[in-house]
């Protein structure tokens, strides 16, 4: 199967997730088939999950005094501090990828484990036990990187990759982010807790529970490096035929009507939505 190889340097966090969307409505219009993307963030943001509770969650003053942006995704799960790292998304429909959510979950990440593997990472999927649900402790924590999920990637007993996925249409998005390098210290200063010493366990508890790829692999990973070896993987596990493109004016549009719009609107950030 041929997929549009798309690979974009650091942009604001409005206009990346303006990109994924804007990407996924001309797939829906027929405008363009299976896209795999890498791109990277500047300044660094935080992304919140479609549903979650902005106020209750997040620390918009330590978020200032970081100058770290915000940004609403139109995917679900929790939040994610996106800094030194990069991010992938695939926009492809339900007949090219067929499956459920935890399906294609499962199948999207093989190809990113196995080009994790490539670069020297032991890399493992993870399997969450049946029966465990939000309540559980372990995803009581308002970040994406507190607990694995399913199908999602480990090593060293670490989360490295955190990925969310929407349907609309027939059509997937999913991407995910993935850390070369993590501050947990930084992490913890995005989110409210009651007391400075629960900031630091916070901090203690990210230490514990995730890792950038550097520290698992022992030298510094670079995004270009990380990048071919994972499009490969994807060639690789997937029979995906990647041919770099670039985005259609029709899609650069869009993601420029999205961006000053819907992700650069407080009302879209700060409310959490059903719809999108």
């Amino acid at each position: 199967m041929k997929v549009r190889l798309l690979s974009h340097g650091p942009m604001k966090g409005k206009f990346n997730m303006a990109v994924d969307e804007g990407i996924r409505n001309a797939y829906l219009r027929g405008d363009v088939g299976p896209t795999l993307r890498f791109y990277r963030w500047k300044p660094a943001c935080l992304s919140v999950g479609r549903f979650q509770n902005v106020g209750k969650q997040v620390d918009l003053e330590n978020l200032r005094d970081l100058g770290i942006d915000l940004v609403r995704r139109p995917t679900g799960g929790r939040a994610v501090l996106h800094d030194d790292e990069l991010t992938y998304s695939v926009v492809v429909s339900e007949k090219l990828l067929p499956g459920s959510v935890l399906e294609t979950y499962m199948t999207l990440s093989q190809a990113l484990a196995d080009g994790l593997r490539a670069l020297g990472i032991p890399a493992e999927l993870t399997e969450v036990e049946r029966g465990v649900t939000a309540r559980d402790p372990r995803f009581k924590h308002a970040a994406c990187f507190s607990a694995p999920s399913w199908y999602e990637i480990e090593a060293c007993g670490k989360k490295i990759i955190g990925s969310a996925q929407v349907r609309k249409g027939g059509v997937i998005l999913q991407h995910g982010s993935i850390p070369l390098t993590m501050d947990p210290a930084k992490l913890a200063r995005c989110f409210k807790t009651r007391s400075p010493g629960g900031a630091e366990r916070l901090q203690s508890m990210l230490a514990g529970k995730a890792a950038g790829l550097s520290e698992i692999c022992g030298r510094y990973i670079s995004s270009r490096e990380l990048e071919r070896e994972l499009t490969r993987a994807f060639e690789r596990v997937l029979g995906w035929k990647a041919e770099r493109g670039s985005l259609t004016p029709w899609e650069v549009g869009e993601a420029v009507r999205l961006s000053q719009g819907k992700y650069g609107s407080m009302g879209w950030t700060m409310e959490r939505s059903g719809t999108g």
